[in-house]
C-alpha cells in the first residue's frame, strides 16, 4: 500500500500502519544522529554528550565531556535538564532533518556499583577511549516528558508509554539499507513513485526513511516534494524478513533484489 503526500517539509500523517508515537520516540533515543543537553540555570548551558545508552526503562545514561556540567550536578540534586535529539537522513534530500525529539526530566550522577554499571554500558556504546569515561562525568536522565516532531506529526507521549516502548528493530541497520537502496536500485524507486501517483520523479526519488511497517520515498526539489509510504505486507522483525519485503515491493517476488 502507498500514500502520497505533498508538503513543503516532506511531512507526511497519513497510514493504515504506523510506528507509535512512543516507540518513535525510543528509537529516537538510542539512535538519532545527534543530541544537545540543555541545563537550565542562571545561565543556560549546553553540552554535547560524547556517547548516550538507553536503559530497558527509558532512562539515558550519558557522558558529559568537562568540568562545568560535573560542578552544576554536584552542586544540588534532582537538576532539571532537557536532552534535545536531532535525526538526519542518512542519503541526501531535500528537507534532510527527519525529527526533533525532547526529552525532559531530572539528571543525577550515578554512585557505588550502579556507576560501574553505566560505566560498562557506555563503553559498549562508545568503545572509542576518547569517549571513555574517564573523559567525563556519567549522568542519567530520568524521564519525565517527552515531546516527538518528526515525518508522522507532533505528538507528547506520557513516561509510561515511553517506558513500555521499544525501538524499532531495523533503526541499527536503517542507514546501510536506505544507502543501498540509493544506490543500487534508483531506477526501481523512481517507477513505485510514480506508480504511487508521485509528479513524474521530477528531479530524483529517494529514500528517506525505513521502519518495520513500510519504507518512504521522497522525490521533488528544494521548494516542493512529495513523500510516498510504502506498507509492508506484515510488519517485519528485523533483516531478515526485510530482504524479502523489501524485494516484494520492487519486484513483486521474492528473488534477489
Amino acid at each position: 500500500m502507498s500514500v502520497p503526500t505533498q508538503a513543503n517539509a516532506g511531512r507526511t500523517d497519513v497510514s493504515s500502519r504506523r510506528p507509535r508515537t512512543a516507540d518513535r520516540a525510543r528509537t529516537l533515543a538510542a539512535h538519532a544522529t545527534s543530541a544537545t543537553l540543555d541545563l537550565p540555570g542562571d545561565k543556560d548551558e549546553h553540552v554535547i554528550p560524547a556517547a548516550r545508552a538507553v536503559e530497558p526503562d527509558g532512562s539515558l545514561l550519558l557522558l558529559v565531556p568537562g568540568e562545568t556540567a560535573a560542578v552544576v550536578l554536584t552542586a544540588r540534586e534532582d537538576v532539571a535538564a532537557v536532552l534535545h535529539l536531532v535525526d538526519v537522513a542518512p542519503v541526501a534530500v531535500p528537507h534532510r532533518v527527519r525529527a526533533h525529539c525532547w526529552i525532559a526530566g531530572w539528571l543525577t550522577i550515578p554512585t557505588g556499583d550502579d556507576a560501574e554499571e553505566a560505566a560498562v554500558r557506555l563503553a559498549e556504546i562508545a568503545p572509542d577511549p576518547t569517549a571513555s569515561p574517564r573523559a567525563g562525568t556519567i549522568v542519567r536522565l530520568e524521564v519525565g516528558e517527552v515531546l516527538v516532531d518528526d515525518l508522522w506529526g507532533t505528538g507528547h507521549v506520557e513516561p509510561e508509554d515511553y517506558a513500555d516502548a521499544e525501538p524499532d528493530p531495523l533503526a541499527v541497520h536503517e542507514a546501510e539499507f536506505l544507502q543501498h537502496l540509493a544506490g543500487a536500485h534508483a531506477a526501481d524507486l523512481c517507477r513505485l513513485a510514480t506508480v504511487a501517483g508521485a509528479p513524474a520523479c521530477a528531479d530524483r526519488v529517494a529514500p528517506v526513511s525505513l521502519d518495520r511497517y513500510g519504507i518512504r520515498l521522497r522525490t521533488g526539489g528544494p521548494d516542493q516534494t512529495c513523500d510516498v509510504r510504502f506498507e509492508f505486507e506484515a510488519p517485519v522483525s528485523g533483516p531478515r524478513e526485510l530482504g524479502g519485503a523489501l524485494r516484494r515491493l520492487l519486484h513483486g517476488t521474492d528473488g534477489d533484489a
